[in-house]
């Protein structure tokens, strides 16, 4: 999948067995990503059997940006090609996306052009009672500096509704979201 070098592909696999079939399906549909993406450097396949339900995870690392995809299914094989199938899609988005940017006259940024967000543009929050409520998971990771737009770009790589990121052109910590209308939002801190 890279032209310098070969993949780095990860198969994990938890309560349930990855035969030598099954791994030759995996590293073919991750090698045929190239198409859409071919500089991966590295391919995480994360592979789950719970109460009878296959899960399949894949993240996909190229040059810093980051894709993920998550199917379940009634069986390893289903859940595996779901899951790679999302990925596609997100691919597919992203390269229409890239190349609809680099056509435009003088590659200037979208996100510059746009109008400032409205009011609207705040963050929902549970109504429900404190200790009701409970912190289930806790997700770490570094924050790379880009603009707004390179950040909707590895919000939708990634499947999610938001991503946090820092700014590269003030060094503040954003937050750009997917608003219901299909548009994206952006949280800035108010420099006060």
């Amino acid at each position: 999948m890279n032209t310098n070098n070969e993949t780095n592909l990860e198969i994990h696999a938890h309560h349930c067995d990855v035969d030598d079939q099954l791994r030759a399906h995996i590293e073919e549909k991750v090698d045929g990503l190239e198409h859409f993406w071919p500089r991966a450097d590295d391919a995480h396949i994360r592979l789950t059997c719970e109460r009878g339900r296959f899960d399949a995870e894949i993240t996909i690392i190229s040059g810093g940006l980051i894709t993920r995809g998550e199917e379940t299914a009634d069986n390893l094989r289903l859940a595996f090609d779901n899951a790679i199938d999302k990925i596609e899609r997100q691919l597919r988005r992203h390269k229409k996306k890239t190349l609809a940017r680099e056509r435009r006259a003088g590659n200037r940024n979208v996100m510059d052009a746009e109008p400032p967000l409205p009011e609207e543009a705040r963050l929902e929050h549970d109504d429900a009672e404190e200790d009701e409520t409970r912190m289930v998971r806790v997700k770490r990771f570094s924050l790379k500096p880009m603009s707004p737009e390179e950040a909707s770009m590895q919000m939708d790589l990634l499947g999610h509704n938001f991503y946090v990121f820092r700014d590269a052109d003030n060094d503040t910590i954003g937050v750009v979201y997917k608003r219901k209308d299909g548009h994206y939002g952006l949280i800035e801190p108010d420099a006060e």
